[in-house]
């Protein structure tokens, strides 16, 4: 059965691939991009900040009889809000730097938030409530939300599962020579772990997951 971590973990690659994507909008001031983007990803953060708040955190807690685990996460879904709020509010065409610097805090603390989450909460909510098919189901409806959403502004995926190495890695560079400014979502079959030093060295990042059939996604992004 699919695990809680597995969707939670796709959803903010996910977000992550959209919140590049509304950088790089707002880097060549294509407001009108930007600000549907902007719209789209904010309804999809708050929603994962509701599910957490609301559905799951209660679990975790309750199980441990302490709300100490999930208490910084709370905290920091505080600070997303308001920097949400604070985007919300600005008139980007009138301060770019402004929006600019705004933005990257926000993907920088969305990065931050999202290591804990894999750190502290994720791995908890698999070993404490195990075959909760209700909580899946909604972690899934998250995913299929976002998924419809994105869909419009963000590539497909380049699907490198059933090849033979190093084909997959072939690919990717291949896919990110033709657009090396745009992010790359990839699916693999395992962790790429090889790969890593390769996109480190030509000067990109990246940010991987599990997926809930058992994959990896990784998002590519120049660094």
């Amino acid at each position: 059965m699919a695990e809680i971590s597995g969707f939670l973990d796709t959803h903010h690659a996910l977000i992550e691939a959209q919140l590049a994507m509304i950088l790089d909008a707002a880097r060549v001031a294509d407001w009108a991009a930007y600000r549907a983007r902007f719209a789209v990803l904010r309804a999809s953060v708050l929603d994962h900040i509701a599910y957490e708040d609301l559905v799951l955190f209660p679990e975790v807690a309750r199980v441990l009889g302490s709300e100490l685990e999930v208490l910084a996460l709370r905290e920091e879904h505080e600070r997303l809000r308001a920097h949400f709020e604070t985007l919300g509010a600005a008139a980007p065409e009138y301060d770019p730097a402004g929006c600019m610097g705004e933005l990257e805090d926000l993907n920088a603390f969305i990065r931050q938030h999202h290591k804990r989450e894999l750190k502290v909460c994720y791995p908890a909510s698999n070993r404490l409530l195990p075959g909760d098919a209700g909580l899946v189901q909604d972690a899934r409806v998250l995913v299929d939300a976002a998924e419809a959403g994105f869909g419009a502004d963000s590539p497909p995926p380049l699907d490198l599962r059933g090849l033979q190495p190093p084909e997959p890695i072939v690919r990717i560079f291949a896919a990110l020579e033709r657009a090396p400014f745009i992010p790359l979502r990839a699916i693999l079959p395992h962790e790429p772990v090889p790969l890593y030093a390769l996109l480190r060295d030509r000067g990109f990042r990246y940010t991987v997951g599990s997926r809930p059939d058992g994959g990896y996604e990784l998002l590519i992004e120049k660094a």
